[in-house]
């Protein structure tokens, strides 16, 4: 099983700008792991703190199996065009179709054969598109970029099973480390599990989950 984890660090956040964007990124995988059927043992967790964005998933099959599937091609008493551009768009020749007959009469169909796919090429394959889609209510552009975030977007940590996730975005390329210090932005360190990740920004005052934040914050003002 595999695990994967994003942090998106930028200038500071709004805290409604946060929160819509921390549900919005769960939202987003959750929504790709289903379309993809990949069924994972755990929940997909969102975090965020005013400069960072993060998203955990754990327990990741390594691989997933396509199912077979049966596609529907142009009814037999269409033109050849028809039937030429529905072998192209497949990436088949004509010996792999087969008629069949249907309530709406008889058309022509392809079996596509079952396919293991890496879980870690799907991601690597969407997760720009999948970071496209979180709809900033407010969003800025950071110098002569053409990257749009709700704040200027300075770095990008993704890793998938100990390695990085390897893409860019826009400007940007990922890696496997992140700003230690909002304040000093050469100080970097690096990190291949949320563990660890999560553990050294404790022990350094910061907490990446809201809602122990929230409580910690509550017990503070309590014991004032």
């Amino acid at each position: 099983m595999s695990e994967f984890f994003l942090e998106l660090f930028s200038e500071e956040i709004p805290a409604n700008l946060q929160s819509n964007a921390r549900n919005e990124l769960k939202e987003i995988f959750q929504k790709f792991l289903d379309e993809n059927d990949i069924t994972i043992n755990s929940k997909v967790k969102s975090f965020s703190t005013p400069n960072r964005l993060v998203l955990y998933i754990d327990k990741i099959p390594k691989e997933i199996e396509k199912k077979s599937l049966e596609i529907r091609g142009p009814s037999v008493n269409s033109q050849d065009m028809a039937l030429q551009g529905f072998l192209k768009s497949n990436q088949i020749n004509k010996s792999q179709v087969y008629k069949k007959t249907t309530d709406k009469g008889e058309f022509f169909f392809f079996k596509k054969p079952s396919v293991k796919i890496s879980t870690h090429q799907l991601f690597r394959d969407n997760i720009k598109k999948l970071l496209a889609k979180i709809s900033w209510k407010k969003s800025m552009r950071w110098g002569e970029h053409n990257l749009y975030w709700g704040r200027p977007l300075k770095s990008i940590l993704a890793v998938f099973d100990k390695s990085i996730l390897d893409f860019n975005l826009n400007h940007l390329q990922s890696s496997n480390k992140t700003f230690v210090d909002k304040n000093l932005e050469e100080n970097l360190k690096k990190f291949t599990e949320f563990k660890n990740y999560e553990k050294f920004f404790k022990l350094n005052n910061i907490i990446i989950d809201q809602e122990l934040r929230k409580d910690f914050i509550i017990k503070e003002i309590i014991k004032a």
